[in-house]
């Protein structure tokens, strides 16, 4: 490991072989950031690889910016050097970005790709979490139709309770017949549509 002190802050050159641990989930930021300068690594997440860290990216910022415990352990994937930048507060992080704009632009740059794709990657989750939901509202509300015809056809105190724990529950008022598939009711299909 050699160092430079640049002001308050440290930049020191750091090997490390495969399959070593660079940081550790849930340790303190330590006002550190990395930067990758040979090598691959990836990011764990709990024991899962959540993303890679290649040749040329910063990571460890959102700890060090934020000053929270880190979200994520950072395993070399290859032989890696990292510059390891220690101390940096505000007034030094200021320091940095005007001695080497290139490399604080670079962060800027991943930060707003990450972002960038977090967002998506939301949208696209929310896309199929609202389709979930409306294949599960529909589903529910095919069954309280279902139930409310066979309710009136066999005057069922059980169907009944069946029908308003389910709107209860669910928040689905009504059945709607167009909701409900007669695919699925074979058994009943003559006594619901009948």
């Amino acid at each position: 490991m050699t160092g430079v002190m640049a002001g308050k802050i440290e930049k020191h050159v750091v090997s490390f072989d495969k399959d070593q641990v660079i940081i550790a989930e849930g340790s303190a930021p330590n006002s550190e950031l990395f930067f990758l300068s040979k090598g691959t690594a990836v990011a764990e997440m709990k024991g899962k690889v959540v993303g890679t860290i290649r040749n040329g990216e910063w990571f460890g910022e959102l700890a060090s910016i934020l000053g929270i415990v880190r979200t994520a352990t950072v395993r070399a994937m290859s032989k890696c050097e990292v510059l390891r930048f220690k101390g940096l507060d505000d007034g030094d992080l200021n320091e940095v970005m005007h001695r080497d704009p290139k490399l604080i632009r670079k962060l800027i740059e991943q930060l707003a790709t990450r972002v960038k794709e977090t967002s998506t990657r939301h949208a696209d989750e929310m896309h199929q979490l609202n389709d979930r939901i409306g294949r599960l509202t529909g589903a529910v509300s095919g069954t309280i139709f279902a139930l409310e015809k066979l309710s009136e056809k066999f005057k069922s105190k059980v169907m009944i309770e069946v029908m308003d724990h389910l709107k209860g529950k669910s928040g689905v008022a009504t059945g709607e017949a167009a909701q409900a598939d007669p695919q699925y009711f074979q058994q009943s299909k003559n006594s619901i549509w009948g």
